[in-house]
C-alpha cells in the first residue's frame, strides 16, 4: 500500500515534469500559435477553478471508495494522455488535453487524504511519503531535459510525449495494488455534512487564507523563469533554480514530521508565508543570477506549507468528509487561487523586467492578508482547544 502510494506521486510528477518543462516549447515547435497554446494550458486551470477537484473528492467520499476513484483518474489521465502521441492539428489536440486535465486535477487531492490518513492511522511520516512528489518531477525534468540537449533533438521530438505517457501508463498500474484504508470504512457523505464544514470558523478561516496565499503564489508558479530572462540570464540558470528549489523542497520534505512536533503545523504555516514575503522582495531587487539560483533554497515553503494544510484538515474533519476537505483546499489552491492570480499577475506583467518586478512586489503584499488570517487562525485554534480543556484542569 505505501509503496503504491509513493510510486504514484513519483510517477505522476515525472509526467507533469514533462507537460509543464517541455509541452510548451514542442507545441510551438509543432507549429501551434501561442494563443492556441496558451487556451490548451487554460483548461487545467479551468477544471480547477470550476471545482472539478471537488466533484472527484465529493464523489470520493459519497461512495467510501477513494482507492477506487484514484484508480478511475490514473487511467482517465492515461486515455487523454494516449491520443497526444499522434494529433498535431490545433481542435483534436485540445479535445485530447481536456479529458487528460478533467481526469488528473483530481489526482493529488484525494491521494493526499490517502496519504496523511494513513500517515495518521499507523504514525508514518507524510512528508517521506510526499517528497516522492518533488523527486518524481525532478526526475521527469532532468532527464527528458538532458536527453534532448545530449541528443541535440529537437522541441518536438516525440520523446516528450512518449516520457509523459508512460509515467501516466506505470502511474495507473501502480494504482491497481491501493488497499482499502479506514476512509472507506465511515457512513456514507452527505451534503449537509459537506456544508457543515464551512459552517467551522477555523475551517473557513483557513481556507479563505489558503485561497488568498495562492493567488500571491501565482506570480512565482507562472513568471518565475521570466524574471530570470528578464534578467539577463539564460536557460542555463532558468534550469539551475528550478533544480535547487526541488532538491530543497524534497530535503525540507524529510524533515516535516520533525518539524511539525517541533513548532506545530500552525508556525510551519505562518513561517511559510513569511518566507514567501522575504524571498519575493529580495528576488525583485536583484539581476544576480547567484541569488536568483540561492533564493531558490527557500522554494521548500511552498511544499511545507500545502503539507501542513493537508495535514490540518486531516486532523480537523471528520474522517467521512476528509477526501471532500482535501479537494476543496486543491479547488481552491491549485485551482480558483492560480487561475485568478494568474489573470491578475498576466494584466500586472509585460515582457520588461519591471513588469515581472511588479508582479513579485505585489504578491508580497498580498501575503500580507493570509499572514494575519494565519495568526488569527493560530489564535481561534489555541481558544478552542482552551475551551475543551476541563474546569479541573485549568486549576
Amino acid at each position: 500500500m505505501i509503496n503504491s502510494i509513493r510510486a504514484i506521486y513519483f510517477l505522476f510528477h515525472v509526467g507533469l515534469g514533462c507537460v509543464f518543462a517541455f509541452l510548451v516549447p514542442y507545441l510551438s515547435a509543432e507549429g501551434f500559435s501561442d494563443s492556441q497554446i496558451s487556451a490548451i494550458f487554460f483548461l487545467g486551470s479551468l477544471c480547477g477553478a470550476i471545482g472539478v477537484p471537488l466533484l472527484w473528492g465529493y464523489l470520493s467520499d459519497r461512495i467510501g471508495k477513494p482507492q477506487l476513484i484514484i484508480k478511475i483518474l490514473t487511467l482517465g489521465t492515461l486515455i487523454g494522455s494516449i491520443p497526444l502521441l499522434f494529433l498535431n492539428n490545433y481542435w483534436p489536440f485540445l479535445t485530447s488535453y481536456f479529458v487528460y486535465s478533467f481526469f488528473s486535477i483530481g489526482i493529488m487531492g484525494i491521494l493526499d487524504a490517502i496519504a496523511s490518513t494513513l500517515a495518521k492511522d499507523k504514525g508514518l511520516d507524510f512528508g517521506r511519503l510526499r517528497l516522492f512528489a518533488p523527486a518524481g518531477w525532478f526526475f521527469g525534468s532532468v532527464v527528458m531535459g538532458a536527453y534532448l540537449e545530449y541528443f541535440d533533438r529537437s522541441w518536438n521530438d516525440p520523446a516528450v510525449i512518449i516520457g509523459m505517457v508512460t509515467s501516466f501508463a506505470l502511474m495507473f498500474l501502480a494504482s491497481l495494488f491501493l488497499k482499502k484504508t479506514t476512509l472507506e470504512k465511515q457512513e456514507r457523505t452527505k451534503v449537509k455534512d459537506v456544508l457543515k464544514l464551512l459552517n467551522n470558523k477555523r475551517l473557513l478561516i483557513f481556507f479563505v487564507m489558503s485561497f488568498i496565499n495562492f493567488i500571491a503564489l501565482a506570480a512565482y508558479m507562472g513568471n518565475y523563469s521570466q524574471l530570470i530572462k528578464s534578467s539577463g540570464h539564460g536557460a542555463l540558470v532558468v534550469s539551475l533554480a528550478f533544480a535547487v528549489g526541488t532538491i530543497s523542497e524534497v530535503i525540507f520534505m524529510l524533515f516535516f514530521n520533525k518539524l511539525k512536533a517541533w513548532i506545530g503545523l500552525h508556525w510551519i504555516i505562518i513561517s511559510s508565508i513569511l518566507v514567501s514575503i522575504v524571498r519575493w522582495l529580495v528576488v525583485a531587487n536583484t539581476e544576480s543570477a547567484w541569488i536568483l539560483v540561492g533564493m531558490q533554497i527557500l522554494h521548500s515553503e511552498i511544499g511545507l506549507f500545502t503539507l501542513a494544510c493537508v495535514s490540518f484538515i486531516t486532523d480537523s474533519v471528520p474522517k467521512k468528509v476528509v477526501v471532500t476537505a482535501q479537494t476543496l483546499f486543491y479547488t481552491l489552491t491549485y485551482g480558483m487561487g492560480l487561475f485568478i492570480g494568474g489573470r491578475m499577475m498576466g494584466s500586472i506583467g509585460d515582457t520588461s523586467r519591471n513588469g515581472y518586478v511588479n508582479m513579485f512586489l505585489i504578491s508580497a503584499g498580498i501575503h500580507v492578508i493570509p499572514l494575519f488570517l494565519a495568526f488569527y487562525n493560530q489564535y481561534v485554534s489555541k481558544k478552542v482547544k482552551t475551551s475543551m480543556v476541563p474546569a479541573s484542569e485549568k486549576s
